[in-house]
């Protein structure tokens, strides 16, 4: 093989495997069993029922299952533990109320989704689809971040939250790329060493 061929097929190597991982967590839900803080006043609930990773079915009692307060002044921070980039959400959360969902950006809350209220029947619906707990709400462009935050902003002043759910990959850690770079330096080294006998 020659040099020039040999230094292409190692570049595409160092793609593919670069993508590999990527793909096959990329429609991971990245939020499932992170830490969630709630910050100001609930009625009830726990923060951990909305990363649990269960939807309530369709039309539960808003205040089942889920976190639920009154007022504009709480929203719920999702920690995911490191950064991802994210390509789509789902939320659950009661049908008449709209909320927002926002992403960190290292120095700023930036708004991702407005998400609207369910316009049919009550209780809990999931958005953007009530009647498919699988269909995401597709971002425009993906979002890098390690923080979400979920608030109300309008309805009957009883808010809920029962899911909220990111899809995405994790960034590879610049260790990981150190270790492909030395892996395929070592072989090309072996190749170089190789074609020189």
């Amino acid at each position: 093989m020659k040099k020039s061929t040999y230094a292409i097929f190692m570049a595409l190597a160092a793609v593919a495997c670069l993508s590999l991982p990527l793909a096959a967590v990329a429609d991971t839900n990245v939020a499932l069993g992170q830490p969630v803080t709630i910050n100001g006043p609930i009625v009830g609930g726990t923060g951990d029922l909305i990363t649990d990773g269960i939807f309530q079915p369709l039309g539960t009692p808003w205040n089942v299952g889920s976190v639920f307060w009154h007022g504009l002044a709480t929203n719920l921070v999702i920690d995911l533990g490191g950064s991802y980039t994210i390509t789509g959400l789902i939320v659950q959360a009661d049908d008449n109320d709209r909320y927002g969902l926002d992403y960190w950006d290292g120095s700023n809350w930036v708004r991702v989704w407005d998400i609207p209220a369910a316009s049919v029947g009550a209780g809990l619906k999931t958005r953007p689809n009530p009647n498919d707990n699988t269909q995401q709400f597709i971002l425009g462009a993906p979002i890098t971040t390690d923080l979400l935050r979920i608030e109300a902003t309008g309805g009957d002043n009883s808010y809920s939250v029962a899911e909220v759910q990111a899809f995405g990959a994790p960034i590879p850690l610049p260790p990981t790329f150190l270790l492909l770079g030395s892996g395929l330096a070592g072989m090309l080294a072996w190749r170089r060493r190789r074609n020189a006998r």
